[in-house]
């Protein structure tokens, strides 16, 4: 009898969060490990921590070790760039997450080779939908980058079970023209 109650208690406790459709900050617990792929491209990161609202991993990608900080759960960096782009964006503002929430900032960053770039930032929480990929189906909300300057977006499915994101999808750093999409493939929890 208490192994039904306690299977009624948990079912109605996801159902109110997924109905609810808003989420709060959260990074996985630390040894946490996720593993992506999208094409030739994979990458497995390890929670190592949180720093304020920046989740912390031990990422390896393609075979090389990087420190990742993902800022506000969504906009990771692993070198100078990186951090002070995403340091110029207002992700508190996006939590707790909901669908239509928004924040837009002028972010300006100096690149690789030495000079001063400056862009109009846009995020936008788009929806709250149930996303499949290889590690199972997830409710996820579809949280939208774009810049102003650009016709290409970055796009980051989030989700609350597992306080990371599932998929991704951003053009190839290479070839603005081409997008890379990176599935979730396994989650092993800490410890495990």
């Amino acid at each position: 009898m208490k192994s039904i109650a306690l299977a009624v208690l948990l079912a109605t406790a996801v159902a109110g969060g997924a109905s609810a459709q808003t989420a709060s900050f959260q990074c996985p617990a630390s040894g946490t490990e996720f593993t992506y792929k999208g094409g030739a491209f994979e990458k497995v990161n390890a929670a190592a921590g949180q720093d304020g609202t920046t989740c912390l991993y031990n990422s390896l990608s393609n075979g090389k070790a990087e420190a990742l900080r993902v800022h506000g759960g969504l906009v990771g960096s692993v070198d100078a760039q990186g951090e002070s782009f995403a340091k110029g964006l207002d992700l508190k503002a996006l939590w707790p997450l909901k669908v239509g929430n928004k924040i837009t900032n002028t972010v300006t960053v100096i690149g690789r080779d030495g000079k001063s770039y400056t862009s109009t930032v846009t995020m936008t929480v788009a929806a709250y939908e149930k996303i499949t990929v290889p590690a199972g189906t997830f409710d996820a909300f579809r949280v939208e980058e774009t810049k102003a300057d650009s016709n290409s977006r970055n796009i980051h499915w989030w989700s609350p079970a597992i306080s990371a994101s599932i998929k991704e999808s951003f053009p190839d750093w290479r070839d603005p023209a081409k997008t890379i999409v990176l599935d979730l493939v396994s989650v092993k929890p800490a410890g495990k």
